[in-house]
C-alpha cells in the first residue's frame, strides 16, 4: 500500500470526528436548571454513612461560562479548567456505582461511554451527560439532574 494512501486511512476518520470534538469543550456553556435530587443508588438505608443529605439547591440555577461558573455556593467556581472526556459506567460519579452498568443505565445513561464534564474547580464535581440538554452530578449521596436552559 502506498505511503499517501496508509496515511489518509489513519487521518480520514480523525477528521470526520473533528466537528464533535472541537465542540464538545463549549457544549455545557450556558443556563441550566438544577431540576430534581433523588437519593444517590449507592445510599444505604439506615447506613450513616451513605446518608442522602438534601441540599436546598433544586430550583436554582447554574451558568456555564468561558472563566467561571456561577450558582450555588458548592457549585461555583472562579477559573473553571474545563475538561471534556468519556467514561465508562464504571468511572461515573468518581466510582461511586455499586453495580456500574444497570445502575447507568437505569439513570437514563446508554452505551458504553458517557460524556462526562470535569470542571477542574476545587470541589471535583463531574457532570456526566444523558444528553446534550441533561447531566447528572452527585453530592452528599444524592444524585441531582440539570437542565439546559439557554445559551
Amino acid at each position: 500500500m502506498k505511503p499517501m494512501r496508509q496515511l489518509a486511512l489513519v487521518i480520514c476518520p480523525l477528521l470526520a470526528n473533528f466537528p464533535a470534538i472541537a465542540a464538545a469543550p463549549q457544549s455545557h456553556l450556558g443556563r441550566w436548571l438544577i431540576a430534581e435530587a433523588r437519593p444517590a443508588p449507592w445510599s444505604v438505608p439506615g447506613d450513616a454513612a451513605t446518608t442522602p443529605v438534601a441540599a436546598p439547591i433544586v430550583g436554582r440555577t447554574m451558568v456555564y461560562e468561558r472563566a467561571r461558573i456561577a450558582g450555588p455556593r458548592l457549585l461555583a467556581c472562579r477559573r473553571p479548567a474545563y475538561r471534556m472526556q468519556e467514561v465508562p459506567p464504571e468511572g461515573l460519579f468518581q466510582g461511586g456505582l455499586t453495580a456500574p452498568a444497570a445502575q447507568a443505565a437505569a439513570l437514563g445513561f446508554r452505551g458504553p461511554m458517557i460524556l462526562t464534564l470535569q470542571t477542574g474547580c476545587a470541589g471535583a464535581i463531574d457532570f456526566h451527560f444523558v444528553n446534550p440538554s441533561t447531566a447528572l452530578f452527585a453530592l452528599d449521596n444524592m444524585v441531582y439532574t440539570i437542565r439546559r436552559q439557554g445559551r
